[in-house]
């Protein structure tokens, strides 16, 4: 979203965009390591979060926002299938992903865990829509559907 977290932070904290960008590759090249938290069935949701250098993914249990892996990559690979290979290994016993739709992570969850509920992120469907129907949609259809996406 052309970098308006860095922008609000930048102005809410007085700090230049550079200065921040510094300080937060500082912070995540100390990350501390991450427990994975087992209990049954949990809801994952898988995001990424792209920096100039690299790729952020994140798994973070749905019910209570935990972040049970984080990993660094240069995009949103088929390698998520290792993540999920591993966090499987370790005792996680997913009953849904939730992710962003992106191919790549589809298809590296039908390899993985065929047999888990996959569903996409509203919020993303919803900003795929309004990309789609632009702000003043012509037709009455794509006014109407307008509204109805609003509404998610």
């Amino acid at each position: 979203m052309e970098r308006q977290t860095y922008k609000t932070l930048s102005g809410d904290s007085g700090y230049s965009i550079d200065t921040l960008q510094r300080t937060f590759y500082t912070l995540l090249e100390q990350a501390p390591q991450i427990k994975i938290i087992k209990r049954g069935q949990v809801n994952l949701r898988i995001d990424a979060t792209y920096f100039k250098k690299f790729c952020l993914l994140a798994y973070q249990d749905d019910l209570n926002g935990y972040t049970q892996l984080i990993t660094f990559s240069d995009g949103e690979h088929y390698e998520i299938k290792e993540d999920l290979d591993n966090l499987i290994r370790l005792g996680l016993q997913l009953e849904s992903i939730t992710t962003d739709g992106h191919k790549s992570i589809l298809k590296a969850i039908k390899k993985s865990i065929s047999d888990v509920k996959v569903q996409r992120c509203l919020v993303h469907i919803q900003r795929m829509c309004l990309l789609w129907l632009t702000r003043y949609p012509k037709h009455e259809s794509g006014q109407q559907l307008r509204g109805l996406i609003l509404m998610l």
